[in-house]
């Protein structure tokens, strides 16, 4: 059992500060034609980043 109850989610909180977020302005120039958008799942180059599928970073543990 959890030590602390759970509070439903109907209660009103009172007092307390809400998150904020940054969100930077981002220069977009250009557009991809509707084909390739729907082919990148983006209409702007500057927010297409596909999955690589494998983390460069990663280095295995040493046996």
């Amino acid at each position: 059992m959890c030590p602390m109850p759970c509070v439903p989610q109907e209660t009103v909180l009172r007092n307390v500060k809400l998150a904020r977020a940054y969100v930077p302005f981002q220069k977009l120039c250009s557009l991809y034609s509707p084909i390739d958008a729907l082919k990148r799942g983006t209409a702007f180059p500057e927010l297409y980043s596909p999955y690589v599928g494998v983390n460069k970073h990663y280095k295995p543990p040493r046996d």
